[in-house]
């Protein structure tokens, strides 16, 4: 029974479900809807808000794990010299699509679009994985190149959240932040004084979530500042024992995958009437951007002498690129900070459902070039 939950969070099912459910739900009654979603619980608490400023706590701090585990010695990122193609494709799936909103939103589009740029920057790592699997199966080379990509991508997707999205009707109160360093402080601490035991230091979490919160900033990023600081690293002669680390990730992943199904439920809950222009620019994006940017900065970290694994042929990397353009969860939560205005910013969420087809359009494509480059049989 556990393998199949772990199968199914591992496929990102719940968070599909949530995506449908609330698609059906908005289209069939999008007033109770809304209600129930944004209606205050406690203290104005109200479901929507737990979800994306207390449950997302939990999946952007499991994102940085990924981070911490690929920078150590011997992950996929260490050392960051053997893995310069991934980050400048990286790079190039966040610049361009930048390139091409603009370009795209100055010709079709609106100066009220403006502040969802970073819309189309993201990568869904869970299911452009999943995707990659279909496609590549996971012992291809493109499957572990896309892994790494995805990871340096969440590391700029994170950092441009954190600096360009603060609440634009509240501004940053600096003297807040000041605790989410004394949280860090804490963390290194009890890292110095060899503490293990990681419910310490997500009490040094709460303390960041509370300096983030009140400084007007995202405190869903609260734990990306304290996992790095979780003991992660094995004991001499222990390596394949599990780190502190290993088991915060053991013990949270359900609760994150499962709760992932909340987190599509309160924020794609967009009515099909609300596509507009914005909603193919974000598409669009997404699917060019990340193709090209993806493909043309690898192609120029090879003439650097940065190669790739020869096995990853020029079709890979489109395919990669392709599969790349899926926003999805991130993308969802940068539309839904973006703008204030809901109908603008419901649009932007269509576009960001729409980037799951650039998983559909991949394995198209994968499956009409591989069988023309078949030989035909006599």
């Amino acid at each position: 029974m556990k393998e199949i939950i772990k199968k199914i969070g591992d496929l990102s099912i719940p968070l599909i479900v949530g995506i449908a459910a609330a698609l059906i739900w908005a289209n069939l009654d999008a007033s109770s809807y809304n209600r129930i979603i944004y209606a205050p619980l406690a203290f104005g608490i109200n479901f929507h808000f737990l979800v994306n400023d207390v449950f997302l706590v939990l999946f952007f701090g499991s994102v940085s794990i990924e981070i911490v585990h690929g920078v150590a010695p011997g992950g996929n990122l260490y050392p960051v010299k053997n893995t310069v193609s991934n980050l400048l494709g990286a790079l190039g799936g966040v610049l361009l699509p930048i390139v091409i909103f603009f370009a795209l939103n100055h010709f079709f589009g609106s100066p009220a679009y403006n502040n969802g740029w970073a819309i189309p920057t993201a990568t869904d790592v869970a299911i452009s994985l999943l995707f990659a699997q279909i496609i590549f199966g996971r012992k291809h080379p493109a499957f572990t190149f896309l892994l790494l990509l995805a990871i340096a991508d969440d590391v700029a997707g994170l950092a441009i959240i954190a600096l360009f999205y603060p609440d634009p009707e509240l501004p940053v109160e600096l003297p807040w932040l000041s605790l989410v360093f004394v949280a860090v402080a804490v963390a290194w601490l009890l890292n110095k004084h060899r503490i293990k035991s990681y419910w310490f230091y997500l009490l040094a979490g709460v303390l960041s979530w509370i300096g983030l919160h009140e400084a007007n900033m995202h405190p869903s990023l609260a734990l990306i500042f304290i996992i790095p600081f979780i003991p992660h690293t094995p004991k001499p002669g222990q390596e394949r024992c599990p780190t502190e680390l290993d088991r915060f990730e053991a013990d949270f992943k359900p609760i994150v995958d499962y709760g992932l199904f909340f987190f599509g439920l309160s924020n794609a809950g967009v009515v099909f009437s609300s596509i507009s222009v914005l909603t193919f620019i974000i598409f669009i994006a997404l699917l060019f951007g990340k193709t090209i940017g993806i493909f043309a900065l690898v192609k120029l970290a090879g003439l650097m002498k940065f190669n790739i694994n020869p096995a990853i042929t020029n079709l890979d990397l489109l395919l990669i690129g392709m599969t790349a353009g899926i926003g999805l969860t991130v993308s969802l939560f940068i539309a839904e900070i973006a703008y204030t205005d809901l109908v603008i910013g419901d649009a932007a969420k269509m576009g960001a459902l729409f980037s799951l087809f650039n998983g559909f359009i991949a394995i198209a494509v994968a499956k009409l070039l591989r069988r023309r480059r078949e030989p035909e049989h006599i």
